[in-house]
């Protein structure tokens, strides 16, 4: 009995798994919902009086008209596949949440009915039937207007009967002028169970390797699927259409306001009259996102190749609101309540330029309004200066800090230029320029500086707000001359992170960072002391407060060092969708030798910290306490900020 009606790959896909059984009513939707999952839930939260993702669960229950509230249960099938079936059933995950009258539920056992339906084809049984019984009675046979709660809660019960376990037939596939194509080759092998979701895998990957080879119209022409019943076999027939090989063609652009089409289609860098790819195009999608001025961007090809040979690029992009103004926090019991704002304008001058304009104040609860840190910059960032994977930088600052190890009073400006050389290589180079007075207990600079800062990074990780697995190479080299005296040095460094998931769900992640540093051609007396290497708080050693955890001058203050060393371990879990735990080892410390680990001390400090998982990043809370104690300061550290310790 041969289903699935011909016809194009969309529309051939939603109804792959036509009714096995005429009881069942449209599984295909079934299929199409299994194969995708279940969507995650939506996420809220509030912070700093703003309110993100959807609103509260308990609000939305109270605007329900007529709720109904039900029990549901699953009878009929035991072990790992009923907490699947379980898993794809709205009725069962979802009965906290009432429905909106009879009619609610209803609706609901009818799309649980296809989703478990589908479910079964995933684990390979087509023979399989789904009933579902509210108060004792189908679904199907309960008036709309029955009164579900008059003896308290509805009743749902979910009766499963799996039927047997199907496998392949031979399979068979081809092109559309008769070229066979070995579908053993893409996981459909005769005898092997037959999975649904390997007929679909199956088809994504032939389609991918021909237009790999540069069909961009490659699509599944003709399926053809036949359940066998009496031998519990599922024939596998497929016909692809390749459409003609083609060359790429001019991109055009739609949906454009503020940002001018010609820099889009330039930085878009479509590589006209090459064979088409779809590494091409997801290239170019990538580089117009990075840009970040589009709520979404679709690059596709057209639907007809031209007369001559190349395929229309079709680039779609949803702008976004260019203005932002924000606010964060930090706190600590060891480094203080640190503030910032900023204003931010992503299209300025309508080529995705950005302007922003930011202000803070730090250590706040440390000291006196007079000792506390402040800074105030506008930075400024045009993308494309050198082709379209360039940005030209500039920042000017003003900057008054005064931690425990000196006090300074700063104005600086610098400009750069940063390279994206690969999806993980970039690069930059710059030009700072810096007048300062920075004072410590034993001295007095006034200096003005001029430094080249230099850097390389190779980054794979896959969330850089939160990441899971890869990893982050980071090296950086700051060459610096001082124009009122003899002095010049020059600074080094080299940070790696690294990301790894325990688990499939990625719900157990250990972190790791391992950074070094050095400051070479110059003695500790003649670098400013806002340039050397410092550690402990929040951002290396937790534990410690700001800066303590290092050399010491004669007046017990941070005097920093020449070098440095770190190493933090951080095992991650997450427990729900919101809420994380972490534990970490932090150790390392700076030193006044160009060497790091010769003449200073080794600091360690451990903690927990628990996370609130935001889509905007973890917000995090820390407590750790030092190993290696230093008179005079705190014997443990709290530090609240956004983002992961590392």
């Amino acid at each position: 009995m041969p289903f699935g009606p011909k016809g194009n790959r969309l529309d051939s896909r939603c109804r792959a798994f036509a009714a096995v059984r005429s009881r069942l009513s449209a599984p295909a939707l079934a299929l199409l919902l299994a194969s995708t999952g279940l969507s995650a839930p939506a996420q809220a939260f509030e912070f700093l009086g703003f309110n993100f993702g959807s609103e509260d669960k308990s609000a939305k229950e109270q605007d329900i008209p007529d709720p109904v509230s039900y029990q549901a249960a699953m009878a009929g099938i035991e072990g790992d596949r009923k907490a699947a079936l379980k898993d794809a059933s709205v009725l069962i995950t979802k009965q906290e949440q009432p429905v909106s009258g009879t009619t609610g539920l209803l609706v609901r056992a009818r799309s649980d009915q296809k989703r478990l339906i589908g479910a079964l084809y995933q684990q390979g049984r087509y023979g399989g039937v789904v009933e579902i019984r509210v108060n004792g009675q189908p679904y199907e046979d309960v008036p709309l207007d029955a009164d579900l709660q008059a003896h308290g809660p509805a009743q749902v019960e979910i009766k499963v009967q799996e039927g047997p376990e199907f496998r392949f037939a031979a399979p068979k596939a081809s092109l559309s002028d008769g070229t066979p194509i070995a579908l053993a080759d893409y996981g459909i092998i005769e005898g092997k169970i037959a999975l649904s979701e390997q007929v679909l895998e199956a088809e994504d990957a032939i389609v991918a390797h021909y237009r790999r080879a540069g069909y961009p119209l490659a699509k599944i022409s003709q399926r053809q699927l036949e359940a066998d019943h009496d031998r519990n076999l599922l024939d596998v027939s497929l016909e692809v259409e390749t459409g003609p090989q083609a060359r790429l063609g001019a991109a055009q652009i739609s949906g454009s306001k503020s940002v001018d089409a010609t820099f889009i289609r330039r930085q878009a860098d479509v590589p006209e009259g090459t064979l088409y790819t779809p590494e091409a195009i997801q290239a170019t999608a990538k580089r117009l996102r990075a840009l970040g001025v589009f709520d979404s961007v679709i690059v596709k090809t057209a639907d007809e190749v031209g007369p001559d040979g190349t395929v229309p690029v079709l680039i779609d992009v949803k702008e976004r609101k260019m203005r932002t103004l924000g606010a964060g926090v930090t706190v600590g019991n060891t480094d203080g309540i640190g503030l910032e704002t900023f204003w931010t304008h992503r299209n300025i001058f309508g080529r995705a330029e950005t302007l922003r304009i930011e202000g803070g104040v730090a250590r706040i609860g440390q000291n006196d309004f007079d000792q506390l840190d402040y800074d105030a910059a506008v930075l400024f960032a045009k993308p494309g200066v050198i082709g379209p994977a360039s940005t030209f930088d500039a920042k000017l600052s003003v900057k008054i800090e005064n931690p425990d190890a000196f006090h300074k009073r700063a104005i600086s400006g610098e400009v750069g230029i940063r390279q994206q050389m690969s999806d993980e290589l970039s690069g930059r180079i710059g030009i700072n320029v810096e007048y300062a007075r920075v004072k410590d207990s034993t001295s007095s600079q006034t200096s003005l500086l001029t430094a080249l800062p230099m850097e390389l990074s190779w980054d794979n990780r896959d969330n850089k707000l939160d990441p899971t697995e890869g990893f982050q190479v980071l090296l950086e080299a700051e060459p610096t001359i001082s124009a009122s005296d003899d002095v010049h040095f020059f600074k080094i460094g080299a940070t790696a992170t690294a990301y790894y998931a325990l688990d499939e769900a990625k719900r157990f992640v250990l972190a790791g960072k391992i950074a070094a540093g050095s400051i070479i051609g110059a003695n500790k007396s003649d670098i400013p002391a806002d340039r050397r290497f410092y550690t402990g708080g929040g951002g290396s050693i937790r534990g410690y407060a700001f800066q303590a955890a290092g050399p010491r001058d004669a007046a017990n203050k941070p005097s920093g060092g020449r070098s440095y060393a770190l190493v933090s371990v951080e095992g991650r879990m997450r427990v729900t969708d919101t809420i994380g735990l972490a534990a970490f080892v932090d150790t390392g410390g700076s030193f006044n030798s160009t060497l790091p680990g010769k003449d200073g001390d080794y600091y360690t400090g451990v903690g927990a910290g628990i996370r609130y998982l935001t889509p905007v990043g973890p917000l995090r809370l820390d407590v750790a306490v030092p190993l290696k104690k230093i008179k005079g300061e705190p014997q443990y550290g709290v530090y609240l900020g956004l983002g992961q310790a590392f």
